[in-house]
């Protein structure tokens, strides 16, 4: 079922009509995106108005995807429908044999040994986006989750990654705008790009409060070709987690977990195209 958002006509010509459609897909997708950065349940005016469009055409573009399966009602709001989720599931790091699937054993092992939060996350521009995430009973609430994105400069996820990529990738973000969430957030952008210099030595990242007030973590990255595809880490209170004993446990994870990856890697590659 092919998702059709009627665009304007002017009887001009083909050019102009998929110029009208673009701009029409373009704008369903400023509407959804207002679902991932709040949510999950979103009236019309919100819509419209975090994403810069007229209430009308929010009004409209939400009909459509309504009746699409994109989107859902309740009562005078909408959220996310079934069908996006199933769309999600079908990106390569979350299929069966994926990275997540791959690492999710190791993710249960670090979790156990430990008995903190642990999550596995992705770089996408100078954001960390969340990939797995695994917590018990008497783990700290951390404000994340599987979905969301946090600045890679707060992270011990994103400065895992960032101090071993590729200098087109970790420049923009040292020299952009650092994100401060705590006083504790490293904003300099010389003394990050030192701070990155210590996590290449080390192999390991440690985020102390730099997220979230009384917040420790500790993450390593997942190495594939030379590049990181991937972090984990393991976060819990800043009074309570024993960051020496957890950066062992999570640099362990993290070789066993770079040797299934680059494996799944290799078998990726070498399957048959067409």
């Amino acid at each position: 079922m092919a998702l059709m958002i009627p665009a304007a006509t002017d009887g001009s010509g083909g050019s102009q009509a998929g110029e009208s459609a673009s701009t029409s897909v373009g704008r369903a997708l400023q509407l959804l995106d207002c679902f991932r950065l709040a949510g999950p349940y979103l009236g019309v005016s919100e819509i419209a108005r975090m994403s810069g469009l007229p209430k009308s055409t929010a009004f409209r573009l939400l009909g459509n995807l309504s009746r699409e399966g994109c989107i859902e009602r309740h009562g005078g709001r909408y959220r996310l429908a079934v069908r996006m989720f199933e769309l999600g599931s079908r990106i390569v790091d979350q299929q069966p044999g994926g990275l997540r699937d791959a690492c999710f054993p190791y993710l249960i092992d670090l979790h156990v040994r430990t008995g903190q939060t642990v999550h596995l996350g992705v770089l996408q521009g100078g954001d960390v986006v969340y990939v797995e995430k695994i917590h018990g009973h008497n783990s700290r609430p951390t404000p994340t989750a599987i979905g969301a994105r946090m600045p890679a400069s707060c992270v011990g996820l994103g400065k895992a990654m960032l101090a071993f990529s590729a200098p087109e990738v970790r420049n923009p973000v040292v020299a952009g705008t650092l994100v401060r969430r705590t006083p504790f957030s490293i904003v300099e952008p010389g003394r990050f790009a030192r701070h990155l210099q210590q996590v290449r030595a080390t192999g390991l990242a440690v985020d102390r409060e730099e997220s979230v007030l009384g917040l420790v973590c500790v993450a390593a990255p997942l190495m594939a070709d030379g590049r990181p595809w991937a972090a984990i880490s393991v976060s819990g209170g800043s009074h309570l987690l024993n960051t020496r004993a957890c950066a062992s446990h999570v640099a362990e994870a993290a070789t066993r977990m770079t040797s299934v990856y680059q494996t799944l890697r290799r078998s990726i590659d070498e399957m048959p195209s067409g």
